[in-house]
This record gives C-alpha cells, sequence and structure tokens, in this order.
C-alpha cells in the first residue's frame, strides 16, 4: 500500500505517540503499573505488588496501639502480549512529498498499541473476577449512581485514594446530561468546552468508546487502582551479533511505559521500515476494588 511521506524521525514519532497514548488512554495510570524500559524475554514473569483493603481499630489501655497485618501482595504478570506496529516506505514515496508525517504516524501508533493494551486489560472485568456490580440503564445513569458506586467500595474497606471510572459513551453523556453535574461551579466550565468531566464523588471519569460487553453488557467500571494491574517491558535484542538496523528504547517520563524503536534500511529494494514494539501482560488484582456497571 502507498504512503505519502515526509522527513521523520523514528524516535520523535516514537515519543510523540507514547504522549498521545498516556493523554487518549489516560486511565492506564490509575491501575497498578509496572513500567520499564528493561528488556524481557516474551512470556517471560515480572513481580508486582498490590496492597489489600484493611481497617482502623480501637485503642486499648491494655494493648496500646496493637499492629494489625498490613498485607502486601506480590502479585506474578506474565508478559504474554507481543504487540508491534510496523510500517514501510519505498525511495519513490519518500522522495516524492514534503509532509510531515510525526503527527500522522504517533496518532496512528498510539491509537494501535493503546486500543490493543486497554482491551486486554477491560477484557478482565467480568463477574467472576469481580463480583460487585451495580445494574442501571445508560438512561438512568446519574451523580446518584455514582456515589452508590462509592458507597459499595466504602463497604468493601477499598482505599478512597486512586479512585477512577470507565465508562463508556452512553453512560459517560448520560452522566454528561446529569444536572447535578452540569451546576457543580468546579467542572462546568471544562463541560462546556471540552465535554470533560473530571472528578465526581470521588471517582476521576474516563470515557471510551470500545468498553468490552464481556458478556454481561458491561457499560463501564468503578475502581480503586489497586483493582487492575499491567507491567510492560520491550523485547530483548540478540547479542554478539551485527544488527542490520538500528534499535533503541523511547520512555514516557510522567508513566516509565517504554517501546522499542527499530529501523532497518534495504539498499537492493529502497526500502525503509520501522517498528515500535513492546510486550505487556495485564492481571486482576484486588476483588474487592472494583464495581462492574450492568448496563440494559
Amino acid at each position: 500500500m502507498a504512503n505519502t511521506l515526509g522527513t521523520t524521525n523514528a524516535n520523535v514519532i516514537a515519543q510523540r505517540a507514547l504522549e498521545i497514548l498516556v493523554a487518549d488512554y489516560s486511565f492506564l495510570r490509575n491501575s497498578v503499573t509496572d513500567f520499564s524500559a528493561d528488556a524481557a524475554k516474551y512470556n517471560a514473569s515480572v513481580f508486582t505488588a498490590r496492597i489489600s483493603a484493611t481497617t482502623a481499630q480501637d485503642y486499648s489501655q491494655s494493648t496500646g496501639y496493637a499492629a494489625t497485618a498490613v498485607t502486601q501482595t506480590d502479585v506474578q504478570i506474565t508478559l504474554n502480549k507481543f504487540k508491534h506496529v510496523s510500517y514501510s516506505v519505498d525511495d519513490s514515496e519518500r522522495t516524492s512529498s514534503n509532509i510531515n508525517l510525526i503527527e500522522r504516524f504517533a496518532g496512528s501508533a498510539a491509537h494501535a498499541l493503546g486500543l490493543q493494551m486497554v482491551g486486554d486489560l477491560l477484557a478482565l472485568v467480568t463477574s467472576s473476577s469481580f463480583t460487585s456490580a451495580l445494574t442501571v440503564a445508560s438512561s438512568a445513569f446519574s451523580y446518584r449512581s455514582v456515589v452508590s458506586a462509592g458507597i459499595t467500595l466504602n463497604n468493601n474497606n477499598s482505599p478512597v485514594n486512586g479512585r477512577y471510572a470507565v465508562l463508556n459513551p452512553s453512560f459517560y453523556g448520560a452522566l454528561l446530561n446529569d444536572t447535578t453535574v452540569v451546576a457543580n461551579p468546579q467542572i462546568s466550565g471544562d463541560l462546556v468546552r471540552t465535554a470533560g468531566i473530571g472528578n465526581v464523588a470521588g471517582f476521576n471519569i474516563n470515557q471510551y468508546s470500545a468498553v468490552p460487553s464481556n458478556s454481561i453488557t458491561l457499560g463501564g467500571f468503578f475502581a480503586q487502582q489497586e483493582a487492575l494491574l499491567i507491567a510492560a517491558r520491550v523485547p530483548e535484542v540478540p547479542t554478539g551479533v551485527n544488527v542490520p538496523g538500528e534499535i533503541s528504547v523511547v520512555t514516557e517520563p510522567r508513566t516509565g511505559l517504554s517501546v522499542q524503536v527499530r529501523e532497518y534500511y534495504d539498499v537492493v529494494l529502497g526500502k525503509l521500515q520501522r517498528t515500535y514494539a513492546l510486550i505487556y501482560g495485564v492481571k486482576a488484582g484486588e476483588t474487592s476494588s472494583l464495581v462492574r456497571i450492568n448496563g440494559s
């Protein structure tokens, strides 16, 4: 397939792609993440940690400030998702245009990688992994629904920090139209300008257009950061051999999410190929820290 190209730099494109990925799928940062520029083998395991909910205790004159167990559980995540975005450009295409494609390729790469990562993560939101649920039609979804989800997490002793929500467009739109939310002077400006809701009843509200149904008519979910876990690394590079190209790693500084950049030019075919690759894994974490939305 023909491409329309200008002069671009592979690492600049990758850096921009990561920035767009983090912006477009910002709720990835709300999960427990273990991102690193370290190389790893496909199907290798990495260990991250999640903290289980705890409760406050009464002071006792006899025992004083008796310590209670706080559980930090090591979680093994298998890096079983090996994904890449690749494209090639031949000399005819490269020399026939002055178009700058940094933004175009960055957006395409970010969308492809982000869509895949988020899809794999949200596929974990099932009734078998997370039993707490809020059953409500999108037409009836409102500020009261958000409060109700918060009460459920409170009753589950889920921490109040790091709470967020991911909603499909129907549920997100219902919240945009809720007069209780619209009348809030702290967020009404963003509602009008960007349709961004922000924080509601302790949750950072996010819209995602491809929330999977997961066979339960899933409309979204409310969660605390310990509920969903994701780890990512870059592929290993062979050592002791001449690599016919350049391989580098680009990292998004706020999250540490990294991609490997591979660039190779075939002098016979006159074709440049660039690849952006990463390896990652996802896993369900604290089961009491997520409330599914059962839509209808």
